[in-house]
């Protein structure tokens, strides 16, 4: 028998979301048993239902039955049973502490990827370590169950979907004893079920065969899918215990009946050909009307025209900069009608930069003239002297004083070399071109924590432009109060969105998006948090965040279950950013949240005007795993949003809701783009709220161009824009529905897809 598990060895390790440093060691007797060959190996086959699963009923045990014929069998092992833990002496250590698995109590489990809703009737598993003589009435007990987080190995044990026994003396020909439930399990979202069971010492367990996928360490999602579980290892320090993903693969069998299988074309949301990019803003450089984005690199996509994007890296001029970028933001800081450009750099060596554009298409360099310095000296990264910049993970556009000229927060992330964090810089603009440093000034802090994000908004709609900032590593979310004199009152804890304070302990928050969630015309936050099974207890879950008319936040999520929270959100461990967008124009905001790490899908919600959403993962079709940053926009002027979630999701629904985009645009006092404005839209007698974003989510900006949808209303009777600083401007309707409404500072409007002044 070869090496066990070859894992990753760091405390706290962030991919499988383990806290477990591994050793092993084996012994090469095997059991020499042999599973025959009933189905292929890794593959999905049909049959008629396996042996062993029919007949007369069984005279011990409590599954009874027998599988109906043409089920489908998804099986991952290779027929042959190598040897099972009772033959081995693997030994795996947490915290410095050994435990031998076949001492210790011992979850076994198979995670089966279910692409379609289904019907699950039933599992074969080929059993080992059976007493010697076997008690052919021996139970042998296991059970079906769902998923805990969507990271491949944890299930969740407290209530399974189906638990029964069987006996020894029910395996067929082959050594497979088939369970077969009362009534079929039905699975409506497509996602992971496990065939699991709890092994003590000296009970049996699962057979498992002897080749491995990839290079045996579990690193791909698709090489392992048997799993291992020691609910009693590390004392109190887990939530469940210690799971680890295991390379070989236990023979355990699952029997499903698909109940739904859409064709590709019938998907919700088409994905455009791209090339997979982890992080988006959009904005319409090149003022045709159409939004063109920034992605990682950077690379500047020019909208051709038809909601498919061409390369203009080189012909705007930003190439030949030779400057490094995670991302960028965009906003017009010197108010001239054309807009410029933030980049920002996660790096320890590469600065952000600030192109000025030249309202031809182009853009120049204008970091040093604006003054702008990511220079820092107080953490060297374990390089001195090299490793010299902040790295900073996102940036947002805010006119934090409302002079109408736009002002920057970036977001600082951490050394993840040391562990050490950074401190988050904001830049005020002077209004002549120039910048000056405001950080830690003016209210904002000057503490040294893990900045992930940063979304402003007008939360409280006072005319003033608040600041959420969304920090990683444990460490609490950040909530700027703009007091409408240039400086702001740090008072998340107070608000209700730092987080949930468990021992000094908050959230992984990646990142965050605001919206009318319940339509009451405030502003709520959705702040997507990463969080592992094993700290599941006390760690941040996603959070949806409604606003009361004392401006201070609930969580309706509330005491997280599974498989999902109050709010109707699923558990998943890598939650990344949050997208809120009316995609059907039915008046009531959508969710997309994207999760992290390969394997871990995009999550697709339906709003309820609640506060609270509906899953719809499988018929939306959004496809996107491992995903980071995402952002909306109507790329092909159809009048629905379109998503970007590593690659572009054109809107296929099938609505028949109206829609008004509105442009808002400063010319009095407020800055030329507006950013920072909330927009209210009343149609038959309802009225919708939707901001002007700087940056959201993790870097990322959704189009400038808002989007409201207004069912079967065909008129708008008034928008309303509170503009920064809060200049407050009516336009009187009726406008028609399902065109571009711009809207100016000084009471104007204009009708088109393009800007007409």
């Amino acid at each position: 028998m070869r090496s066990l598990l070859r894992f990753l060895g760091a405390s706290g390790c962030l991919a499988f979301g383990c806290a477990t440093a591994t050793s092993c060691s084996d012994d090469e007797t095997g059991s020499g048993g042999d599973a025959g060959s009933t189905t292929s190996s890794g593959a999905t086959t049909t049959g008629s239902g396996a042996a062993g699963g029919g007949g007369a009923a069984p005279a011990c045990g409590t599954s009874k039955g027998e599988l109906p014929p043409g089920l489908v069998t998804i099986a991952w092992d290779d027929a042959v049973a190598e040897t099972n833990v009772r033959n081995e002496s693997f030994t795996i250590t947490v915290d410095g502490e050994d435990y031998a698995l076949n001492e210790v109590p011992l979850h076994e489990a198979v995670r089966f990827d279910l692409e379609h809703p289904a019907r699950v009737h039933g599992f074969s598993i080929h059993w080992g370590g059976l007493p010697d003589p076997a008690d052919s009435k021996a139970e042998l007990t296991a059970g079906l169950y769902g998923d805990f987080g969507h990271n491949g190995f944890d299930f969740w044990e407290p209530e399974p979907l189906w638990s029964g026994s069987r006996c020894v003396e029910h395996a067929d020909e082959d050594g497979f004893t088939t369970y077969v439930f009362d009534e079929p399990i039905v699975v409506e979202h497509p996602g992971l079920v496990y065939v699991a069971h709890r092994a003590d010492p000296g009970t049996p367990v699962f057979d498992f065969d002897g080749t491995v996928t990839g290079d045996g360490s579990c690193a791909g999602w698709d090489d392992c899918h048997s799993a291992m579980n020691m609910p009693e290892a590390g004392g109190s320090t887990y939530y469940n215990g210690v799971s680890f993903p295991f390379q070989y693969d236990y023979l355990v069998r699952l029997h499903v009946e698909y109940t739904a299988a859409l064709q590709p074309e019938e998907r919700l949301f088409q994905p455009r050909d791209f090339a997979a990019t982890p992080h988006v803003s959009f904005g319409d450089y090149d003022a045709d009307g159409w939004d063109d984005m920034v992605t990682d690199g950077p690379k500047l996509w020019r909208n051709q025209g038809d909601g498919t994007f061409a390369d203009a890296t080189a012909p705007s001029g930003i190439a030949a900069l030779g400057v490094a970028a995670t991302g960028g933001v965009f906003g017009d800081y010197d108010n001239d009608g054309c807009v410029d450009l933030f980049l920002y750099a996660e790096s320890y060596t590469a600065a952000d930069v600030l192109l000025r554009s030249r309202c031809d298409g182009t853009f120049e360099d204008a970091t040093a003239a604006a003054q702008i310095v990511d220079d820092q000296s107080y953490e060297a990264c374990n390089a001195p002297g090299v490793n010299v910049r902040s790295p900073t993970a996102a940036a947002a556009w805010v006119d934090v004083d409302a002079d109408g000229a736009l002002d920057l927060y970036l977001a600082n992330f951490i050394c993840w070399e040391n562990g050490n964090t950074y401190v988050d810089q904001v830049w005020h603009n002077r209004g002549d071109g120039t910048f000056e440093e405001w950080t830690s000034t003016n209210g904002f802090t000057g503490q040294k924590l893990a900045g992930r994000g940063v979304a402003p908004a007008d939360s409280d709609g006072d005319g003033d432009v608040d600041i959420f900032v969304n920090d990683y590593r444990l460490h609490r979310n950040l909530y700027f109060d703009n007091l409408g004199d240039g400086t702001v009152l740090e008072d998340a804890l107070a608000k209700g969105v730092a987080g949930h304070n468990d021992l000094g302990y908050y959230g992984h928050t990646i990142g965050a998006a605001w919206g009318d969630l319940d339509n009451d015309l405030d502003l709520d936050l959705v702040s997507a948090n990463l969080a592992h099974p094993r700290f599941f207890d006390f760690s941040d879950k996603t959070e949806v965040l409604l606003q009361d008319a004392s401006h201070s936040f609930a969580d309706t999520q509330g005491d997280w279950m599974i498989p999902a929270g109050a709010a109707g959100l699923r558990y998943q461990e890598t939650h990344s950013v949050p997208v809120l967008a009316d995609f059907d124009q039915d008046g009531v905001l959508d969710l997309v949240i994207t999760a992290v790490y390969p394997g871990r899908p995009t999550d697709f919600y339906w709003g309820n005007g609640d506060g609270t959403f509906t899953l719809d993962a499988y018929h939306a079709g959004i496809t996107t795993e491992d995903g980071w940053g995402a952002a909306v926009a109507d790329i092909d002027h159809d009048g629905d949003l379109d998503l970007f979630a590593h690659r572009p999701f054109v809107n296929e629904i099938p609505v028949a809701g109206h829609w008004l985009q509105v442009k808002a645009v400063g010319n009095v006092s407020a800055n030329r783009m507006a950013i920072g404005a909330t927009v209210f839209v009343t149609a038959d007698g309802q009225t919708r709220m939707r901001h002007v974003q700087g940056g959201t989510g993790k870097g990322g900006q959704d189009s400038l161009y808002l989007h409201f949808g207004l069912g079967d209303a065909t008129t708008v009777s008034e928008i309303r824009v509170v503009y920064p600083g809060g200049a407050e401007v009516t336009f009187a309707g009726p406008f028609d529905a399902d065109q571009r409404v711009w809207v100016y500072e000084d009471g104007t409007t204009a009708l088109g897809w393009s800007n007409p002044g």
